[in-house]
Parts: C-alpha cells; sequence; structure tokens
C-alpha cells in the first residue's frame, strides 16, 4: 500500500483506467487519501520489508526453493488484471528472468495448486491464453501489449 502515499503511476496507466471506475480513480489521485496512507504506525517500515521481499524470493529461486506467482488483488487498491502484470514485473526487478515470472504465474502457480488440466498449453488442459503484440522475454512489461485473449480455447477479445 505504500505506493498510495503519493500519485501512484497507475492511476493514469489506460491499462488500470479502463476497468476501475473514476471515483475509484479519483480516491487513488486525492492528497487526503495519499495522507492518510503515511498515517499508519508501519507506513516507514514499508518499503524495507517490500526489498527484503524481493531479495528473499530471489535468494529461494536460486536455491531451488518452490515457488510461484500470487497476487494480493482483490483487496481495495487492488485491481484485478493490473497487478498481476505488475507482479510479474516485480519478479523480475527482484532477479528472476522474464520466462521464470511468466512460468511462476502459469506451470508452477498449477503445479503447487495441483491442478493438473492448467498452466501449460497441451492436449486435453483448459486452454486460457493471451496473445501479445510484443515479446515478454524483451520486456516483461510487454505481457501489457494484449492482441487477444482465449478462454477455454475461444476467442474472447
Amino acid at each position: 500500500m505504500f505506493i498510495y502515499a503519493s500519485r501512484p503511476p497507475l492511476a493514469d496507466a489506460p491499462f488500470v483506467t479502463r476497468g476501475v471506475t473514476a471515483e475509484v480513480l479519483k480516491t487513488q489521485k486525492d492528497p487526503g487519501y495519499q495522507k492518510s496512507i503515511t498515517q499508519d504506525p508501519d507506513f516507514s517500515e514499508y518499503r524495507g520489508f517490500f526489498e527484503t521481499a524481493k531479495r528473499n524470493l530471489k535468494t529461494q529461486a536460486d536455491a531451488g526453493v518452490p515457488y510461484a506467482f500470487g497476487t494480493d488483488t482483490g483487496p481495495p487498491g487492488r485491481f484485478p488484471g493490473y497487478f498481476e502484470h505488475w507482479e510479474m514485473e516485480l519478479m523480475v526487478d527482484a532477479g528472476l528472468t522474464p520466462m521464470q515470472a511468466i512460468c511462476a504465474a502459469t506451470r508452477k502457480a498449477a503445479q503447487l495448486l495441483n491442478a493438473k488440466d492448467l498452466g501449460t498449453l497441451e492436449r486435453n488442459k483448459w486452454a486460457d491464453l493471451i496473445v501479445l503484440d510484443r515479446d515478454p522475454l524483451v520486456d516483461i512489461r510487454n505481457t501489457r501489449t494484449i492482441d487477444a485473449v482465449y478462454i477455454a480455447g475461444n476467442r474472447i477479445q
């Protein structure tokens, strides 16, 4: 939540603004709301906790500890769709490769959930996928360049 102590970059991101109400966007930009975030007694600790978590992810991944994608999307201030892409970006910022972040969000997440019919594109598996305009292995932020969306093998966008 510490990103909301000032105007967050996502407040103007088209990837977010298309799916969030004007009222929510107004709140994100409100100086009073931003000030309220800083009033949390532990606010000064949050960035440090976050940086420690990033270092721990990289250390554990390098050591072979199983990891997978799992965002906190759902609570107030976290927006479905955007935060998943941002989490992959943060995983890369932590030192993982773009492929490691993508696998964490797909194959590894399905494996840790024991969801045998999800996570990879294979015959007889559930096929949800996105088609991108740019290569996310070059820049993980390219996961936001969505050209098409398929759910259960059917194009919905």
